[in-house]
């Protein structure tokens, strides 16, 4: 195993000199290791992290990733790390429909033809942000999974193929979900089904299709069975594969202007809820694509109605399929690109050698593209330009000499005899020549000058060259050109003509090298902004925009900001986890405490869970999932408190219900026992009065009336429930539904209804279809 952090330490030193030790010291303290127990992969973990945020602080980011990708190379190899990246393209191979896994796959298959340290470290960065988004989607699916869940146990009862269908795509998810696996087509379905399951719950004004008696088999047709008189055929019986079920089942199909308007109301809940989160996997899915002018308006459309509560319908599946030709179009757009960018290489006057490494970049984005990926055209557009300049610069520096060589033959030829063997050896120089022999016989033309007395013609030129070198010096400085620069100074202190014109095709040869690499930073910088979208990303990306368009960008300040969000994203981190753990430990005291808000958030608890697991490995986006649905606990915590001390004050309430008539009452549940009646009030007809009942007459319902009819059952204690019932009301400031009691077998139901209050008492397996006629 190599010396890790000897290795590391040399290659830091020279940059950050007594630093380097400071920030290795303060990465082992993390890691809670020695030196000697560092492994490449603990080796990794700091250059990316410690060391690279310490060499920003001193040197531009292009130069400070190349420096790590170097030490990265020493000391893991690129055999090692190419492993881990066809490892990593294993995991995620299934999900075809994710961009980064073919950016992935096209990385991967040029790598295995030939190493490239840059193209090494995109894939590492990819595999990264793989994982981040990985560990998201199962946040999401698990979220997801507990919604359908608590579909399922809500309509259970009902029974029938779609809720065994239900079941069966659940226990599907479920096992997906604990194997680490996205089963999104699934989830789908499940959800699709499990609406129309809550919708036909929650109404009775449903029509189902009249079907045949189906019997499921796994082939399409009956077997062959030889006929017997004893067991005729069934006419209707019809056989089909378990794929064709849902075809013939048909849809639930719920008549709203039937309903009531609080029934239509939670119909309308329901779809607006499913709706969002569609729409927050469309958003997910297609993210670079949001801001095409053939989405955005639709898109507000659409967001604008769910805000305010009202379903979108159709709207919805035509943005999905405003993404789907926003996508066909952008795909067709960078094809088209592609080949212009080619075409334009081709005809470019260089050589092979200095085009090899774009024609190489541009058939890596055409794998990417038919991969299924998005590749970023911009930085080889720039590469282009970059060689069109150079051929530019090529013709002109091929004028520039062949001017130069003319005008010093003139002056030349103006001299006296003691200059004619340099002038004809001049003339003599081919084109191809000029670069390396003009300077050399720049110098001797300088010296022949000295010795012939014509030192003032020379001063003139020095001049000259001296204030030109002036100009250009802080750019050539500033762009890393210091030994050439030194290089002119040292010829002027000689006495000897500089070739400022070499120096002027170095600057501009710096100033296209360096925007190139600052391009590509600046890409590698905006994917990594793109994952914090929500977090701050929009700021950070407008920014690159900005920085892309100057002459020559400078990622740095770009840098420095997103290492803000980062240290945000670790405090939201460290925020979350305290708050989940607050959360939980709130929750454990009212655990025992059954209400409909107790049941809601119950069903978050497993995502919560499973959100407090996966924190720390979680990226911007998986964070902001994980705050949303921890502010939906947290609100539904506090109401569950206020329901708690409410139903306190209302068992207190009936604990000053005297004794005797709580025994009257509760010996009528379990005894049967009639006691003796007070004189009933006016009551309606008994043909209305049977009329407006007899829908509530299910099996399994003993006692059916009006609290003050006729009822076998006590009236006092009755009505002392009624009023604790109505100081609960009263206290939450919200209006009452039917309230059930469980005692035993028995089931006791209070519901306002036409002014009156409804007392039945029935078994407690009625009760899910009583309460369903009640408030249909």
């Amino acid at each position: 195993m190599p010396d890790v952090y000897g290795t590391i330490l040399e290659a830091i030193h020279p940059h950050l000199g007594a630093r380097a030790e400071a920030v290795l010291e303060e990465g082992l303290k993390r890691l809670g290791k020695r030196p000697s127990e560092l492994t490449p992969a603990d080796g990794a973990h700091l250059l990316k992290g410690l060391v690279y945020r310490e060499l920003q602080a001193r040197m531009r980011p292009e130069e400070a990733r190349r420096l790590v990708e170097g030490v990265l190379a020493k000391i893991e190899g690129q055999g090692a790390r190419l492993a881990k990246l066809e490892q990593g393209l294993k995991r995620f191979g299934l999900y075809v429909d994710w961009p980064e896994v073919a950016r992935l796959r096209a990385l991967v298959n040029r790598l295995r033809q030939s190493p490239d340290p840059g193209l090494l470290a995109e894939g590492e960065e990819l595999l990264e942000a793989l994982d981040e988004k990985m560990e998201e989607a199962l946040l999401r699916q698990a979220k997801d999974l507990a919604h359908l869940e608590e579909a399922l146990e809500r309509v259970r009862h009902l029974g029938g193929p779609k809720v065994r269908r239900l079941e069966s795509l659940v226990e599907t998810i479920r096992q997906a979900q604990k194997e680490g696996i996205l089963a999104q087509a699934e989830v789908e379905r499940a959800r699709s089904l499990a609406l129309e399951l809550r919708k036909f719950l929650e109404s009775s004004a449903v029509k189902t299709p009249t079907l045949p008696e189906i019997i499921f088999e796994t082939q399409e047709t009956p077997p062959e069975t030889p006929p017997r008189a004893e067991t005729p055929s069934h006419p209707s019986d019809v056989f089909l594969t378990v794929e064709e079920a849902s075809d013939l089942e048909g849809e639930l199909v719920v008549d709203l202007e039937a309903l009531s308007q609080e029934a239509s109301q939670r119909i309308l809940a329901l779809e607006v809820e499913e709706e969002k989160r569609k729409l927050e996997e469309l958003l997910s899915r297609f993210a670079p694509l949001v801001e095409r002018a053939t989405v955005s308006p639709l898109l507000a459309e659409v967001q604008a109605l769910l805000d305010a509560g009202t379903p979108v319908g159709e709207k919805l599946k035509a943005l999905e399929e405003a993404f789907q030709e926003a996508e066909r179009n952008l795909r067709a757009e960078k094809r088209a690109r592609l080949i212009q960018l080619q075409e334009a290489l081709r005809l470019l006057s260089l050589p092979e050698e200095a085009k090899l490494p774009l024609e190489r970049a541009l058939q890596l984005a055409e794998e990417t593209l038919e991969e299924g990926g998005y590749p970023d055209l911009l930085p080889l557009e720039e590469e282009l330009r970059r060689l069109e300049e150079e051929a530019r610069r090529k013709a002109e520096e091929e004028k520039r000499l062949l001017q130069e060589k003319e005008a010093l033959v003139e002056e030349l030829k103006e001299k006296g005899e003691a200059f004619r063997p340099l002038l004809e050896e001049l003339k003599a120089l081919p084109l191809e020549a000029l670069p390396q022999r003009l300077p050399e016989v720049r110098a001797r033309y300088a010296e022949l000058l000295k010795a012939q007395g014509e030192e003032a013609a020379l001063r003139a030129k020095l001049t000259e060259a001296a204030k030109a070198l002036e100009a250009l010096k802080p750019e050539a400085l500033a762009l890393g050109l210091k030994e050439k620069v030194a290089e002119a100074e040292a010829l002027l202190a000689q006495g000897s003509l500089p070739d400022l014109g070499s120096l002027r095709k170095s600057l501009e040869e710096a100033k296209a090298q360096a925007r190139q690499e600052a391009l590509l930073e600046l890409g590698r910088l905006q994917a990594l902004a793109e994952r914090f979208r929500g977090f701050g990303g929009e700021g950070v990306l407008r920014a690159i925009a900005e920085e892309k368009g100057k002459p020559l960008p400078d990622p740095t300040p770009i840098a420095r900001a997103l290492e803000a969000l980062k240290r945000r994203m670790e405090v939201k981190r460290e925020e979350l986890t305290t708050r989940l753990t607050a959360f939980f430990q709130a929750y454990a005291r009212l655990e025992g405490f059954q209400s409909e808000t107790g049941r809601r958030l119950k069903a978050l608890l497993p995502v919560l869970r499973s959100a407090q697991e996966k924190l720390p490995r979680l990226g911007p986006q998986g964070l902001l999932q994980v705050e949303r649905t921890l502010s939906q606990a947290e609100a539904l915590l506090r109401e569950l408190e206020r329901e708690q001390e409410a139903a306190k004050a209302v068992l207190q309430e009936i604990r000053e219900i005297r004794g005797e008539e709580i025994e009257a009452l509760l010996g009528v549940f379990d005894q049967g026992r009639t006691p003796a009646q007070a004189k009933a009030p006016e009551t309606p007809s008994p043909k209305v009065l049977e009329a407006d009942l007899a829908p509530l007459r299910l099996p399994g319902v003993e006692v059916l009336g009006y609290l003050g009819g006729a009822l076998p059952l006590p009236k006092e204690p009755l009505e002392a429930l009624v009023q604790a019932l109505d100081q609960l009301d009263k206290s939450l400031g919200q209006t009452r539904g039917p309230a059930a009691i469980l005692l035993g077998e028995k089931a006791l139901v209070l519901a306002p209804r036409k002014g009156r209050t409804l007392v039945a008492l029935l078994e407690k397996t009625s009760l899910s279809a009583f309460l369903l006629e009640l408030t249909s």
